[in-house]
């Protein structure tokens, strides 16, 4: 197997959901779960505030957890 390959099967990439689950405590998680639930505060809002914690998403994918 080339060490290309390794590598590739090697990395698995977090969802949102897990990425946020890991940086944020779980009163902040918690805060986090209430904001998608108050569709008043815009998707932009909430990646900003993810971002300022270090973690990168779209609102699309705010948007699709939104609507899970």
């Amino acid at each position: 197997m080339s060490k290309f390959t390794e590598v590739l099967g090697s990395k698995r990439l977090l969802s949102v959901e897990d990425r946020v689950k890991s940086v944020l405590d779980e009163e902040s998680y918690n805060d986090f779960k209430a904001a998608l639930d108050n569709r008043g505060i815009p998707c932009a809002a909430i990646c900003r505030a993810l971002k300022d914690l270090g973690i990168e998403t779209s609102e699309a994918s705010i948007n699709r957890w939104r609507n899970k």
